[in-house]
Protein backbone atom coordinates (compact mmCIF):
# COMPACT_ATOMS: atom_id res chain seq x y z
CA UNK A 1 0.00 0.00 0.00
CA UNK A 2 2.61 2.38 1.08
CA UNK A 3 4.26 1.88 -2.51
CA UNK A 4 1.58 2.37 -4.30
CA UNK A 5 0.16 5.93 -2.39
CA UNK A 6 4.15 7.10 -3.21
CA UNK A 7 3.69 6.22 -6.83
CA UNK A 8 0.75 8.04 -7.57
CA UNK A 9 2.20 10.72 -5.51
CA UNK A 10 5.19 11.36 -7.88
CA UNK A 11 3.28 10.38 -10.95
CA UNK A 12 0.92 13.40 -9.92
CA UNK A 13 3.35 15.48 -8.85
CA UNK A 14 5.31 15.07 -12.17
CA UNK A 15 2.20 16.12 -14.01
CA UNK A 16 1.40 18.89 -11.35
CA UNK A 17 4.99 20.97 -12.57
CA UNK A 18 4.55 20.11 -15.66
CA UNK A 19 4.24 23.02 -18.16
CA UNK A 20 0.25 23.25 -19.24
CA UNK A 21 -1.31 23.70 -22.35
CA UNK A 22 -1.71 27.43 -22.31
CA UNK A 23 -3.35 27.37 -25.67
CA UNK A 24 -5.90 25.32 -25.40
CA UNK A 25 -6.67 26.56 -21.79
CA UNK A 26 -7.47 29.81 -23.38
CA UNK A 27 -8.79 29.08 -26.43
CA UNK A 28 -12.43 29.23 -25.62
CA UNK A 29 -11.87 32.78 -24.40
CA UNK A 30 -10.07 34.42 -27.27
CA UNK A 31 -9.89 35.12 -30.95
CA UNK A 32 -8.60 32.67 -32.70
CA UNK A 33 -4.85 33.05 -34.28
CA UNK A 34 -3.94 35.61 -31.56
CA UNK A 35 0.07 35.69 -30.15
CA UNK A 36 -0.18 36.46 -26.32
CA UNK A 37 3.36 36.56 -26.51
CA UNK A 38 3.59 39.19 -29.37
CA UNK A 39 5.57 42.39 -28.81
CA UNK A 40 2.71 44.60 -29.87
CA UNK A 41 -0.03 43.67 -27.36
CA UNK A 42 -1.87 46.70 -26.50
CA UNK A 43 -1.56 48.75 -23.06
CA UNK A 44 -4.27 49.40 -20.74
CA UNK A 45 -4.78 53.06 -20.72
CA UNK A 46 -8.23 52.38 -18.49
CA UNK A 47 -10.46 49.95 -16.81
CA UNK A 48 -14.35 50.51 -17.58
CA UNK A 49 -16.75 48.44 -14.74
CA UNK A 50 -20.69 47.93 -15.81
CA UNK A 51 -23.38 46.16 -13.96
CA UNK A 52 -22.01 46.67 -10.45
CA UNK A 53 -25.33 48.21 -9.03
CA UNK A 54 -24.52 47.57 -5.35
CA UNK A 55 -20.49 46.71 -5.63
CA UNK A 56 -18.17 49.35 -5.44
CA UNK A 57 -15.44 49.53 -8.02
CA UNK A 58 -12.77 49.34 -6.02
CA UNK A 59 -13.81 45.79 -4.64
CA UNK A 60 -13.54 44.30 -8.37
CA UNK A 61 -10.41 46.67 -9.43
CA UNK A 62 -8.62 45.14 -6.23
CA UNK A 63 -8.81 41.51 -7.92
CA UNK A 64 -7.53 42.59 -11.03
CA UNK A 65 -3.76 41.73 -12.23
CA UNK A 66 -4.23 43.86 -14.68
CA UNK A 67 -3.72 47.69 -13.91
CA UNK A 68 -3.24 50.81 -16.16
CA UNK A 69 0.43 50.81 -17.82
CA UNK A 70 0.11 46.96 -18.17
CA UNK A 71 -0.02 45.28 -21.28
CA UNK A 72 -2.79 43.08 -22.12
CA UNK A 73 -1.94 39.19 -22.44
CA UNK A 74 -4.91 36.60 -22.81
CA UNK A 75 -3.77 34.52 -19.40
CA UNK A 76 -3.77 38.06 -17.38
CA UNK A 77 -7.30 38.49 -18.99
CA UNK A 78 -8.60 35.37 -17.90
CA UNK A 79 -6.97 35.54 -14.35
CA UNK A 80 -8.80 38.70 -13.89
CA UNK A 81 -12.03 36.65 -15.20
CA UNK A 82 -11.79 34.01 -12.56
CA UNK A 83 -10.67 36.13 -9.69
CA UNK A 84 -13.55 38.58 -9.66
CA UNK A 85 -15.79 35.09 -10.09
CA UNK A 86 -14.48 33.53 -7.70
CA UNK A 87 -15.71 36.80 -5.13
CA UNK A 88 -18.69 35.04 -4.90
CA UNK A 89 -20.65 38.38 -5.86
CA UNK A 90 -21.43 37.84 -9.62
CA UNK A 91 -23.61 35.11 -12.11
CA UNK A 92 -21.09 35.90 -14.76
CA UNK A 93 -18.26 38.10 -15.49
CA UNK A 94 -17.02 39.02 -19.00
CA UNK A 95 -14.15 41.15 -19.76
CA UNK A 96 -13.14 43.05 -23.27
CA UNK A 97 -11.38 45.46 -25.18
CA UNK A 98 -11.06 47.40 -28.53
CA UNK A 99 -8.37 46.54 -30.86
CA UNK A 100 -6.24 49.36 -30.05
CA UNK A 101 -2.62 50.02 -29.38
CA UNK A 102 -3.80 51.96 -26.29
CA UNK A 103 -7.07 50.80 -24.89
CA UNK A 104 -10.00 50.53 -22.48
CA UNK A 105 -10.31 46.95 -20.30
CA UNK A 106 -14.13 46.57 -20.54
CA UNK A 107 -15.59 44.55 -17.27
CA UNK A 108 -19.25 43.73 -17.17
CA UNK A 109 -20.43 41.96 -14.47
CA UNK A 110 -23.80 40.42 -13.71
CA UNK A 111 -24.50 40.69 -9.86
CA UNK A 112 -26.13 37.67 -7.67
CA UNK A 113 -28.66 38.19 -5.00
CA UNK A 114 -27.01 39.29 -1.81
CA UNK A 115 -29.17 39.93 1.29
CA UNK A 116 -32.47 37.63 1.77
CA UNK A 117 -33.54 35.24 4.56
CA UNK A 118 -31.98 31.84 4.10
CA UNK A 119 -33.64 28.52 4.33
CA UNK A 120 -31.24 26.19 5.82
CA UNK A 121 -31.63 22.83 5.19
CA UNK A 122 -28.68 20.38 4.20
CA UNK A 123 -26.99 17.13 5.79
CA UNK A 124 -24.54 16.87 8.57
CA UNK A 125 -20.83 15.71 7.90
CA UNK A 126 -22.45 14.22 4.44
CA UNK A 127 -24.40 11.61 5.87
CA UNK A 128 -28.13 11.81 3.90
CA UNK A 129 -29.71 9.98 7.52
CA UNK A 130 -28.66 13.46 9.25
CA UNK A 131 -30.81 16.24 8.64
CA UNK A 132 -30.64 19.61 9.84
CA UNK A 133 -33.38 22.45 8.93
CA UNK A 134 -33.77 26.05 10.26
CA UNK A 135 -33.41 29.51 8.87
CA UNK A 136 -31.49 32.72 8.76
CA UNK A 137 -30.74 36.04 7.49
CA UNK A 138 -27.32 37.09 4.99
CA UNK A 139 -26.11 39.38 3.49
CA UNK A 140 -23.22 38.90 1.23
CA UNK A 141 -22.26 42.09 0.08
CA UNK A 142 -22.46 44.26 3.37
CA UNK A 143 -22.20 48.21 2.00
CA UNK A 144 -21.27 47.03 -1.38
CA UNK A 145 -18.06 45.48 -0.31
CA UNK A 146 -17.71 42.23 -0.05
CA UNK A 147 -18.54 42.29 3.31
CA UNK A 148 -20.46 39.21 4.99
CA UNK A 149 -22.85 39.31 7.73
CA UNK A 150 -24.98 36.04 8.75
CA UNK A 151 -27.51 35.58 11.32
CA UNK A 152 -29.26 32.13 12.08
CA UNK A 153 -29.47 28.46 13.21
CA UNK A 154 -31.17 25.45 12.88
CA UNK A 155 -32.72 22.11 14.45
CA UNK A 156 -32.57 18.58 13.44
CA UNK A 157 -29.42 16.95 14.09
CA UNK A 158 -26.42 18.58 15.71
CA UNK A 159 -28.65 22.15 16.12
CA UNK A 160 -26.45 25.42 16.52
CA UNK A 161 -26.71 29.30 16.75
CA UNK A 162 -24.65 31.45 14.98
CA UNK A 163 -24.15 35.39 14.36
CA UNK A 164 -20.82 35.70 11.94
CA UNK A 165 -18.95 38.96 10.61
CA UNK A 166 -16.45 38.89 8.20
CA UNK A 167 -14.99 41.76 6.30
CA UNK A 168 -11.96 40.88 3.78
CA UNK A 169 -11.04 44.38 3.34
CA UNK A 170 -9.83 47.03 6.44
CA UNK A 171 -7.43 49.59 7.00
CA UNK A 172 -8.31 51.17 3.41
CA UNK A 173 -4.64 49.51 0.98
CA UNK A 174 -3.43 48.65 4.45
CA UNK A 175 -4.60 45.03 2.91
CA UNK A 176 -6.11 44.05 6.33
CA UNK A 177 -8.88 41.46 6.79
CA UNK A 178 -11.02 39.80 9.52
CA UNK A 179 -14.05 37.78 10.79
CA UNK A 180 -15.92 36.95 13.80
CA UNK A 181 -18.39 34.43 14.90
CA UNK A 182 -20.31 33.85 17.70
CA UNK A 183 -21.42 29.92 17.92
CA UNK A 184 -23.72 27.69 19.94
CA UNK A 185 -23.83 23.91 18.88
CA UNK A 186 -25.66 20.74 20.37
CA UNK A 187 -22.94 17.70 18.51
CA UNK A 188 -23.62 14.10 18.93
CA UNK A 189 -20.87 12.63 20.52
CA UNK A 190 -18.43 11.42 17.43
CA UNK A 191 -16.61 9.25 19.39
CA UNK A 192 -19.14 6.30 20.64
CA UNK A 193 -20.18 7.02 16.58
CA UNK A 194 -16.88 6.28 15.36
CA UNK A 195 -16.44 3.03 18.05
CA UNK A 196 -19.51 1.39 16.99
CA UNK A 197 -21.10 2.14 19.85
CA UNK A 198 -24.47 3.94 20.92
CA UNK A 199 -24.31 7.30 21.50
CA UNK A 200 -25.26 7.82 24.99
CA UNK A 201 -24.51 11.72 25.22
CA UNK A 202 -24.22 14.81 23.52
CA UNK A 203 -21.56 17.86 23.76
CA UNK A 204 -22.68 21.26 23.96
CA UNK A 205 -20.24 24.22 22.50
CA UNK A 206 -20.05 27.62 22.67
CA UNK A 207 -17.02 29.56 21.41
CA UNK A 208 -16.24 32.91 20.61
CA UNK A 209 -13.63 33.21 17.66
CA UNK A 210 -11.82 36.25 15.89
CA UNK A 211 -9.48 36.13 13.08
CA UNK A 212 -7.11 39.19 11.96
CA UNK A 213 -4.67 39.19 8.80
CA UNK A 214 -3.10 40.68 6.12
CA UNK A 215 -3.14 40.21 2.14
CA UNK A 216 0.28 40.04 0.95
CA UNK A 217 -0.55 39.74 -2.48
CA UNK A 218 -2.60 38.55 -4.81
CA UNK A 219 -2.33 35.12 -4.02
CA UNK A 220 -0.33 35.00 -0.44
CA UNK A 221 -2.39 35.65 3.17
CA UNK A 222 -1.31 35.32 6.78
CA UNK A 223 -3.57 35.72 9.65
CA UNK A 224 -3.64 34.99 13.34
CA UNK A 225 -6.71 33.44 15.30
CA UNK A 226 -7.62 32.92 18.77
CA UNK A 227 -10.91 31.56 20.72
CA UNK A 228 -12.40 31.31 23.43
CA UNK A 229 -14.21 27.73 24.15
CA UNK A 230 -16.43 25.88 26.37
CA UNK A 231 -17.19 22.35 25.94
CA UNK A 232 -19.88 20.48 28.30
CA UNK A 233 -21.12 16.47 27.76
CA UNK A 234 -24.25 15.48 28.86
CA UNK A 235 -22.83 12.74 30.85
CA UNK A 236 -19.91 13.98 32.72
CA UNK A 237 -19.21 9.99 33.57
CA UNK A 238 -18.27 9.62 30.10
CA UNK A 239 -14.21 10.87 30.85
CA UNK A 240 -14.98 12.90 27.59
CA UNK A 241 -13.26 16.08 29.55
CA UNK A 242 -9.87 17.20 30.53
CA UNK A 243 -11.50 18.88 33.70
CA UNK A 244 -13.76 17.18 36.49
CA UNK A 245 -17.65 17.40 36.24
CA UNK A 246 -17.83 16.98 31.92
CA UNK A 247 -16.87 20.93 31.50
CA UNK A 248 -13.53 22.27 29.87
CA UNK A 249 -13.15 26.32 29.12
CA UNK A 250 -10.22 26.71 27.54
CA UNK A 251 -8.66 29.52 24.94
CA UNK A 252 -6.85 28.75 21.58
CA UNK A 253 -4.36 30.87 19.73
CA UNK A 254 -3.14 29.83 16.00
CA UNK A 255 -0.96 31.28 13.18
CA UNK A 256 -1.79 30.25 9.48
CA UNK A 257 -0.83 30.82 5.88
CA UNK A 258 -2.36 30.38 2.53
CA UNK A 259 -1.28 30.57 -1.03
CA UNK A 260 -4.69 30.36 -3.86
CA UNK A 261 -3.81 31.00 -7.19
CA UNK A 262 -7.63 28.56 -8.09
CA UNK A 263 -8.96 29.53 -11.15
CA UNK A 264 -12.71 28.97 -10.02
CA UNK A 265 -12.82 27.56 -6.47
CA UNK A 266 -15.94 26.02 -6.48
CA UNK A 267 -14.57 23.18 -9.20
CA UNK A 268 -11.08 24.59 -9.91
CA UNK A 269 -8.97 23.30 -13.21
CA UNK A 270 -5.81 24.88 -12.69
CA UNK A 271 -3.71 26.71 -10.10
CA UNK A 272 -2.74 25.89 -6.54
CA UNK A 273 -4.52 26.14 -3.04
CA UNK A 274 -2.46 25.72 0.48
CA UNK A 275 -3.22 26.04 4.05
CA UNK A 276 -0.48 25.71 7.07
CA UNK A 277 -1.46 26.59 10.41
CA UNK A 278 0.40 25.90 14.31
CA UNK A 279 -2.46 26.26 16.89
CA UNK A 280 -1.79 26.20 20.83
CA UNK A 281 -5.09 24.30 22.05
CA UNK A 282 -5.70 25.41 25.87
CA UNK A 283 -3.84 28.50 27.86
CA UNK A 284 -3.27 28.09 31.35
CA UNK A 285 -5.83 25.25 31.74
CA UNK A 286 -5.64 20.98 32.15
CA UNK A 287 -6.23 21.26 27.98
CA UNK A 288 -2.67 21.26 26.76
CA UNK A 289 -1.69 20.48 23.16
CA UNK A 290 -0.70 22.16 20.05
CA UNK A 291 -1.63 21.29 16.39
CA UNK A 292 0.09 21.42 13.41
CA UNK A 293 -2.08 21.42 10.21
CA UNK A 294 -1.08 21.04 6.52
CA UNK A 295 -3.39 21.23 2.98
CA UNK A 296 -1.92 20.68 0.14
CA UNK A 297 -4.31 20.98 -3.80
CA UNK A 298 -2.79 21.19 -7.02
CA UNK A 299 -4.61 21.66 -10.02
CA UNK A 300 -3.03 21.02 -13.54
CA UNK A 301 -4.65 21.58 -16.76
CA UNK A 302 -3.44 18.65 -19.44
CA UNK A 303 -5.08 18.12 -22.82
CA UNK A 304 -8.43 18.62 -24.15
CA UNK A 305 -9.66 20.53 -21.15
CA UNK A 306 -9.16 18.27 -18.83
CA UNK A 307 -7.08 18.53 -15.40
CA UNK A 308 -5.82 16.08 -12.63
CA UNK A 309 -6.50 17.50 -9.41
CA UNK A 310 -4.32 16.34 -6.28
CA UNK A 311 -5.02 16.96 -2.66
CA UNK A 312 -2.23 15.77 0.39
CA UNK A 313 -3.28 16.97 3.64
CA UNK A 314 -2.39 16.41 7.54
CA UNK A 315 -2.75 17.74 10.98
CA UNK A 316 -0.25 16.17 14.04
CA UNK A 317 -0.57 16.80 17.52
CA UNK A 318 2.06 17.21 20.00
CA UNK A 319 1.20 17.94 23.75
CA UNK A 320 0.62 16.18 27.29
CA UNK A 321 -3.26 16.29 27.16
CA UNK A 322 -5.19 15.92 23.58
CA UNK A 323 -9.20 16.06 24.65
CA UNK A 324 -11.57 13.08 23.05
CA UNK A 325 -13.56 15.75 21.82
CA UNK A 326 -10.65 17.31 19.53
CA UNK A 327 -10.01 13.66 17.99
CA UNK A 328 -10.07 13.63 13.78
CA UNK A 329 -12.40 11.27 11.98
CA UNK A 330 -12.91 9.67 8.42
CA UNK A 331 -16.30 8.92 8.05
CA UNK A 332 -17.74 12.47 8.42
CA UNK A 333 -16.47 15.55 7.17
CA UNK A 334 -13.27 14.13 5.17
CA UNK A 335 -14.59 10.86 3.39
CA UNK A 336 -12.62 8.01 1.59
CA UNK A 337 -14.50 7.19 -1.18
CA UNK A 338 -14.96 3.60 -1.34
CA UNK A 339 -15.11 3.25 2.30
CA UNK A 340 -17.36 6.46 2.68
CA UNK A 341 -19.37 5.56 5.80
CA UNK A 342 -16.66 3.41 7.79
CA UNK A 343 -15.26 5.94 10.47
CA UNK A 344 -11.68 5.85 11.18
CA UNK A 345 -10.53 8.08 14.26
CA UNK A 346 -7.34 9.51 16.23
CA UNK A 347 -5.22 12.48 16.90
CA UNK A 348 -3.46 12.46 13.97
CA UNK A 349 -4.92 12.48 10.08
CA UNK A 350 -3.05 12.08 7.09
CA UNK A 351 -4.96 11.69 3.26
CA UNK A 352 -4.42 11.85 -0.42
CA UNK A 353 -6.60 12.27 -3.15
CA UNK A 354 -6.27 12.22 -6.81
CA UNK A 355 -8.92 13.04 -9.58
CA UNK A 356 -8.58 13.57 -13.47
CA UNK A 357 -11.47 16.16 -14.60
CA UNK A 358 -13.27 16.17 -17.51
CA UNK A 359 -15.60 18.48 -19.04
CA UNK A 360 -18.75 17.03 -20.72
CA UNK A 361 -20.09 20.43 -20.93
CA UNK A 362 -18.06 23.29 -20.07
CA UNK A 363 -19.07 26.36 -17.41
CA UNK A 364 -21.31 28.45 -19.52
CA UNK A 365 -24.06 30.92 -18.76
CA UNK A 366 -27.46 30.55 -20.03
CA UNK A 367 -29.30 33.75 -20.01
CA UNK A 368 -33.54 33.59 -18.92
CA UNK A 369 -34.54 36.73 -20.29
CA UNK A 370 -38.13 35.80 -19.12
CA UNK A 371 -36.97 36.29 -15.85
CA UNK A 372 -37.89 39.60 -14.68
CA UNK A 373 -35.19 40.07 -11.62
CA UNK A 374 -31.85 41.06 -13.19
CA UNK A 375 -30.15 38.52 -10.03
CA UNK A 376 -31.52 35.27 -11.40
CA UNK A 377 -31.84 35.10 -14.85
CA UNK A 378 -28.47 34.59 -15.19
CA UNK A 379 -26.77 31.33 -14.63
CA UNK A 380 -24.38 29.52 -14.60
CA UNK A 381 -23.96 25.61 -15.24
CA UNK A 382 -21.21 22.74 -16.04
CA UNK A 383 -20.59 18.68 -16.53
CA UNK A 384 -17.87 17.06 -16.01
CA UNK A 385 -16.87 13.30 -15.86
CA UNK A 386 -14.15 12.26 -13.46
CA UNK A 387 -11.93 9.22 -12.35
CA UNK A 388 -10.44 9.20 -8.70
CA UNK A 389 -8.33 7.39 -5.75
CA UNK A 390 -8.68 8.16 -2.08
CA UNK A 391 -6.67 6.89 0.54
CA UNK A 392 -6.04 7.99 4.39
CA UNK A 393 -5.45 6.92 7.69
CA UNK A 394 -5.85 8.16 11.55
CA UNK A 395 -3.55 7.23 14.53
CA UNK A 396 -2.87 7.84 17.98
CA UNK A 397 0.12 9.44 19.70
CA UNK A 398 1.50 7.06 20.89
CA UNK A 399 0.59 4.90 17.52
CA UNK A 400 3.52 4.03 14.64
CA UNK A 401 1.86 4.90 11.40
CA UNK A 402 1.39 1.78 9.26
CA UNK A 403 0.30 3.38 5.81
CA UNK A 404 0.42 -0.47 4.44
CA UNK A 405 -3.02 -0.82 6.05
CA UNK A 406 -4.18 2.65 5.33
CA UNK A 407 -7.94 2.10 3.85
CA UNK A 408 -8.38 3.42 0.09
CA UNK A 409 -10.94 3.36 -2.79
CA UNK A 410 -11.08 4.57 -6.65
CA UNK A 411 -13.82 5.10 -9.10
CA UNK A 412 -15.37 7.48 -11.18
CA UNK A 413 -18.20 9.83 -11.39
CA UNK A 414 -20.15 12.60 -12.86
CA UNK A 415 -20.40 16.06 -11.22
CA UNK A 416 -22.67 18.90 -12.37
CA UNK A 417 -21.90 22.56 -11.63
CA UNK A 418 -25.06 24.65 -10.79
CA UNK A 419 -25.74 28.25 -10.09
CA UNK A 420 -24.64 30.24 -7.23
CA UNK A 421 -21.57 27.97 -6.84
CA UNK A 422 -23.40 24.91 -6.21
CA UNK A 423 -21.96 21.38 -7.27
CA UNK A 424 -23.58 17.73 -7.22
CA UNK A 425 -21.66 14.68 -7.67
CA UNK A 426 -22.98 11.01 -8.52
CA UNK A 427 -19.88 8.54 -7.70
CA UNK A 428 -19.47 4.93 -7.61
CA UNK A 429 -17.08 3.90 -5.72
CA UNK A 430 -14.69 0.33 -5.21
CA UNK A 431 -12.60 0.27 -1.90
CA UNK A 432 -9.00 -2.07 -1.56
CA UNK A 433 -11.31 -5.18 -1.46
CA UNK A 434 -13.15 -4.87 -4.18
CA UNK A 435 -16.41 -3.93 -3.01
CA UNK A 436 -18.28 -0.75 -4.83
CA UNK A 437 -20.82 1.36 -3.39
CA UNK A 438 -22.73 4.65 -5.02
CA UNK A 439 -22.63 7.88 -3.70
CA UNK A 440 -24.29 10.91 -3.68
CA UNK A 441 -22.38 14.33 -2.41
CA UNK A 442 -22.36 18.05 -2.80
CA UNK A 443 -19.86 20.08 -3.22
CA UNK A 444 -16.52 19.31 -5.24
CA UNK A 445 -14.03 16.64 -3.35
CA UNK A 446 -11.14 19.14 -2.92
Amino acid sequence: MTSRIGILILFAGAIAFAPPDAAAQYDKYFPEGTDSSAKDQPVVAGIAIFGNEQTQEEIILREMTLQVGDKVSFEKLLECKMRIYNLGLFNSVDISYPPMDSTVLVVDVSERWYFFPVPLVGIVDRDWSQWYYGAGVTHRNFRGRAENIFLGGVLGYNPWVSVAYSNPWVFGNSHFFTGSEVKYQQIENKNKLARGTVPEFDEFRFSVSQNFGKRLDDYRRVWLHGAYNYVEVTDPTAELTVSDGGIDRYFTLGIAASHDSRDIIEYPMNGINSVVGVTKKGIGNNVDYVSYSADLRIYRPLFSGTSLGMRVFSRVVSGPTVPDYENVFFGFGERIRGHFSTRYEGQNILGLSLEYRIPIIKPTNLQLSFIPIPQFNNFRFGLYAAAFFDAGKTWYKHERVNLDEAPSGYGAGIHLLLPYGFVFRFDYAFNNLGEGEPIFDVKASF
